[in-house]
């Protein structure tokens, strides 16, 4: 299995008490997000984020999206918009475990 991230951005958005699918949809339909990553599966945030965006992700909500394909994808072949139907797909198609904190949303489908 391959195993894959997707996180997205949005100005911070107070969340409501119980996150799904529907919440995160929207929030991409609305162009409210943007793509910061799309490729392997991510252990630590401090990974792709220098310290320079520590300081301007205070100010965002992140939504990361984990899920597992038989199949490589080729990340470099997808531009933001292939990247948000995909998500899109997934949130539709997929049971998904949602966690959230005060600001960021966790998805793993």
């Amino acid at each position: 299995m391959e195993q894959h991230t997707i996180v997205l951005s949005a100005a911070k958005t107070v969340l409501p008490e119980s996150i799904s699918s529907d919440f995160v949809a929207a929030l991409i339909n609305r162009g409210l997000t943007q793509v910061e990553y799309f490729g392997r599966e991510i252990d630590n945030h401090c990974d792709i984020i220098s310290d320079d965006m520590e300081a301007v992700s205070r100010g965002l909500t992140f939504i990361d999206i984990h899920f597992d394909t038989e199949h490589p994808i080729g990340y470099e072949g997808l531009d933001e918009l292939q990247v948000e139907a995909l998500a899109l797909n997934m949130l539709k198609e997929c049971r998904a475990e949602i966690r959230k904190d005060e600001k960021d949303i966790t998805i793993y489908l």
